[in-house]
């Protein structure tokens, strides 16, 4: 299982690496619908700051680092995918490092630690794992921010039967086909099962797609 778990997590980076071309044109947040919801997040995101040390996870091509660079002393950004980092690396002055996160280790720690659009990608049999690599990515008393997607995302998705997580095709060009993982969390579930690993989650929705999560380490 854990073999077929990492095939299927290798075409998820496969994905990115190929759609990095094309990523800005057709990114949710970025879309006439979404100008509301991504005014939203950005002002909740500027609400938290000074952000300090910060990190970003799965940074893609800088969708979010743009936000970051603002609103942070220093951003450290890390993708697994060279073709978005090489764009990023266009709109951002920021420490840029290439590494799959399912095996990457911090050499520091940070103040701030955000990821948008990754804890969906992160099967259940690494979540408890990968929110042990978040908090050794934190500073005493650092705080996390994440943006995702809802439930309700589900009804358009196209999803990958009988895979070892979670998953949904996606085609890039009309012609490569993908899978990636796709776990949809609820917000309150998801605030539970935080609380159960030692953090406090305050977690709130924008629209019918969208969620936020502040986090901290409990206590």
């Amino acid at each position: 299982m854990d073999g077929e778990l990492d095939r299927l997590l290798a075409e998820q980076v496969a994905y990115y690496r190929a759609r990095a071309g094309e990523y800005d044109a057709t990114y949710p947040l970025d879309s006439h619908a979404d100008t509301e919801a991504r005014a939203e997040l950005v002002a909740r995101l500027e609400g938290l700051a000074p952000l300090g040390r910060t990190l970003e996870l799965a940074c893609g091509t800088g969708q979010w680092t743009v936000e970051l660079v603002r609103l942070a002393s220093s951003v450290t950004a890390v993708d697994a995918a060279p073709e978005a980092l090489a764009i990023c690396r266009g709109k951002v002055d920021a420490h840029l490092v290439e590494a799959d996160l399912f095996g990457w280790r911090p050499e520091a720690r940070f103040d701030f630690v955000f990821f948008s659009a990754w804890l969906s990608h992160v099967p259940e049999q690494r979540f408890e794992r990968f929110w042990a690599l978040v908090a050794d990515c934190l500073v005493p008393g650092g705080r996390v921010f994440v943006i995702d997607e809802l439930p309700a995302v589900d009804a358009v998705e196209h999803r990958a039967p009988g895979q070892p997580a979670p998953a949904v095709h996606r085609e890039v060009g009309g012609v490569q086909r993908f899978r990636a993982v796709k776990v949809l969390h609820d917000p309150g579930r998801l605030r539970q099962r935080l609380a159960e690993l030692g953090w406090s989650a305050e977690v709130g929705t924008v629209g019918w797609r969208f969620f936020w999560a502040e986090v901290k380490r409990a206590g």
